[in-house]
C-alpha cells in the first residue's frame, strides 16, 4: 500500500484561487469497489467536487477549511456520493473538533502520552486483506491504565483516525478491526464516565467518515458486560450490526487470512517492526494531522449539537439548511 501524498502545505483557505487537480491512482480493486459500492467514477467524482467545494465557498459557518480532494473525497465516500449528505458531515466534524479540543486537537505523535501508548503495543496496523479492506488490531491489555485516562485514550483513537484517513484505500475498502481482551481488568472498563461515552460514541458514529466493515472482538469478560452494553446504547444500529464477538482468540483469527496475523497468534508478522513503520508514517504526517487545527467553524452555532438530550437519544438537530436529519445510512 503506497503511503499518503507527501504534501505538508495543504491550504484552509475557503476560497482558494485554484484547487488541485485529482488523480486516481489506486490498484483496479478499489476502482471496481469504489465503482461498485460507493457509484464514484471520475465523472462523478469531479461534479461532487465542484459542488462541495462551491458550498464550502458560500458556507456561512465554515471559516477556514482544506479543499483539496485527498481531504473531500473522506466525506464523498463516507456519503456514497450523496453531495448533501457529504456536506453534512465535513459539517459536523468540523463542529466537533472545535466543540471538543482537549479530545480532537493538537494531535501530536510527538505528545509524550500519545508515543508511549504506541511504542507499548496497543495498536497495529496489520495490512490489507485480499478484499482491499484495511485490518487493524488492538490489544487492550497493553494499555496502561494505571497511567493513561479516558482522554488519552480517546485522543489515541482521535490520532489514529486522522492517519488512517490519509489512505485512499481505507477511505474506499473500510476497515476490519481486531480487538482483543485477554488478560483485561475492572479497570479497563470502569474508568469511563457516561459523558465520556456520549463525547467518543458521537464521534465515532457521526463525525468521523469511517466505513466500519467489521468488529470483531474476542475473550471480552463477563464481568464488563454491563460497561459494553451501556456504551452500546449510543451506538447508531449499523455499528451495532458490523459487531461480531468471539469466546477465544482462535475463533476471531479464523476470521482473517494466516498473512495478517501477528506472530503471536501464530503468524508471521512482526508487530514490532510495524508498529515502528506506522509510527513513521505518523511522524512523516505529522505536520499534516497537526494543520487540521487550522480549520474553523463559528462554533457558537452549532451549540445545541451535542447538548445532553440530543446524545443520549443519538439524535441531532441543526446544520446545513438549518437542521440535520437524522442519518439512516451506512
Amino acid at each position: 500500500m503506497s503511503p499518503p501524498a507527501s504534501s505538508n502545505n495543504y491550504s484552509v483557505e475557503k476560497r482558494p484561487p485554484t484547487y488541485d487537480q485529482y488523480e486516481f491512482t489506486l490498484p483496479d480493486l478499489y476502482r471496481k469497489m469504489a465503482k461498485d459500492e460507493l457509484r464514484e467514477d471520475d465523472e462523478i467524482r469531479e461534479q461532487s467536487l465542484t459542488q462541495m467545494r462551491e458550498w464550502i465557498a458560500k458556507h456561512p459557518y465554515i471559516r477556514k477549511c482544506r479543499t483539496d480532494a485527498s481531504f473531500l473525497l473522506r466525506f464523498l465516500r463516507f456519503r456514497k456520493y450523496s453531495v448533501p449528505m457529504a456536506c453534512e458531515a465535513l459539517e459536523r466534524y468540523l463542529a466537533m473538533r472545535e466543540t471538543f479540543p482537549t479530545w480532537f486537537k493538537k494531535l501530536d505523535c510527538n505528545d509524550p502520552a500519545m508515543r508511549e501508548l504506541f511504542e507499548d503495543g496497543v495498536f497495529t496496523k496489520l495490512g490489507q486483506d485480499s478484499e482491499g479492506r484495511m485490518v487493524i488490531l488492538f490489544r487492550v491489555k497493553q494499555l496502561n491504565v494505571d497511567k493513561f485516562g479516558p482522554l488519552e485514550q480517546g485522543r489515541l483513537v482521535a490520532l489514529l483516525i486522522e492517519a488512517l484517513l490519509e489512505w485512499e484505500e481505507l477511505q474506499i475498502g473500510g476497515f476490519r478491526v481486531m480487538l482483543d481482551f485477554t488478560d483485561t481488568v475492572m479497570k479497563h472498563y470502569g474508568m469511563w464516565g457516561v459523558s465520556d461515552m456520549k463525547i467518543f460514541m458521537d464521534a465515532i458514529n457521526r463525525s468521523y467518515p469511517i466505513r466500519f466493515r467489521e468488529i470483531n472482538g474476542a475473550k471480552f469478560p463477563k464481568f464488563a458486560v454491563s460497561i459494553l452494553n451501556l456504551l452500546l446504547t449510543f451506538a447508531s444500529p449499523k455499528l451495532k450490526e458490523r459487531i461480531v464477538c468471539h469466546n477465544t482468540v482462535l475463533e476471531m483469527k479464523g476470521k482473517f487470512e494466516p498473512s495478517l496475523l501477528p506472530h503471536y497468534y501464530g503468524g508471521e508478522l512482526d508487530t514490532e517492526e510495524m508498529g515502528r513503520k506506522f509510527l513513521k508514517h505518523l511522524e512523516d504526517r505529522r505536520n499534516v494531522i497537526l494543520a487540521l487545527d487550522d480549520m474553523d467553524i463559528d462554533v457558537a452555532h452549532y451549540s445545541s449539537l451535542w447538548s445532553q438530550t440530543n446524545l443520549v437519544e443519538n439524535e441531532v438537530e441543526g446544520g446545513v439548511a438549518g437542521s440535520f436529519r437524522k442519518l439512516n445510512v451506512d
